[in-house]
């Protein structure tokens, strides 16, 4: 059943990016709400489901909206992959998903400039550095704390007593 509802919330998320938050701009600064919804997803599901999902949903954007395929699904797939790693062993708190909510905003702009710089040759993102990356991943965090509530509200998270 966390399938279906991750499904469903990758679903709205990227639907609400695409039409809605796309074209929002503050401080000259796009909000990525698929980016604190991964983090989210990851850091409550795990290595199995949130990332997959984030991929997904990256292949999608690139398919419909960029001329390269792969970057942005590559992007979220790390971020996914690192937050819900075991191998860092990140808590499963707010804080930390705040914290990587904000760095995860930076990896993901930083790689998909450098991927677009090497194939595609554009160096449009230099003049996103540094405000408007900053806002961005500040805008970002604070969507996070919507996703926390949202996750741990309709997940099924099992809990086992010993």
């Amino acid at each position: 059943m966390n399938k279906f509802k991750t499904f469903l919330v990758f679903l709205v998320t990227f639907i609400l990016q695409t039409t809605i938050f796309s074209k929002i701009d503050i401080f000259g600064a796009n909000i990525n709400i698929i980016i604190p919804a991964t983090v989210a997803l990851s850091q409550t599901l795990g290595k199995k489901i949130g990332p997959y999902g984030a991929m997904i949903t990256g292949l999608f954007e690139d398919f419909l909206f960029t001329n390269l395929v792969g970057p942005r699904a590559l992007s979220y797939f790390l971020i996914g992959s690192f937050v819900s790693s075991d191998r860092f062993s990140f808590a499963k708190d707010k804080s930390t998903g705040l914290i990587m909510t904000f760095l995860a905003s930076i990896f993901n702009l930083l790689l998909l400039s450098l991927i677009y710089y090497i194939f595609m040759r554009q160096n449009k993102f230099m003049n996103y550095f540094p405000g408007p990356m900053l806002v961005e991943s500040v805008l970002n965090t604070l969507i996070y704390f919507i996703y926390y509530r949202l996750v741990k509200k309709i997940m099924y998270i099992p809990t086992y007593r010993i």
